[in-house]
This record gives structure tokens, sequence and C-alpha cells, in this order.
């Protein structure tokens, strides 16, 4: 999957995230950053860290795979 914008990420961080039963709240305090920063990653509103992300896409079993454009043609 290519993610090209801050609200694709976020889009994928939320059904993750629903999709293991947690709500923000309780995401927010296991990374630890505050719900509202979280809810704006989700809504691509706002730009986050990438520690953070990285924190936030390891918690949700999500890891990040970069490859040249090159190696994506088929």
């Amino acid at each position: 999957m290519n993610i090209t914008t801050e609200a694709e990420l976020g889009i994928i961080i939320r059904e993750r995230r629903k999709k293991q039963g947690l709500t923000i709240a309780e995401l927010s305090m296991m990374v630890p950053c505050s719900p509202r920063l979280l809810s704006e990653l989700e809504r691509g509103q706002r730009g986050v860290s990438v520690g953070i992300i990285l924190q936030l896409l390891a918690l949700l079993g999500l890891s990040v795979d970069i490859r040249g454009r090159e190696e994506n043609k088929s």
C-alpha cells in the first residue's frame, strides 16, 4: 500500500485502532501522547513526529517498508 498523505496514514491508524477495540484515550496513554494529538493525526490535520508515528504503528502491529519508487513498478 502506498501512503502519500497524512490523511491516508491517519485513516490506517484509526481503522487499526478500532479493529483492536482501543479508544483514542487508551491508545494515547500507551504511546504516550495527548488524545487530542492522536485525534488530529487520525484526521490528517496535524504533523506528528516520526517517533510518535513509529511508536503508534508498532503498538498497532503495523510496520513501515521503505522502497525506492523504481522498486514499486511492475
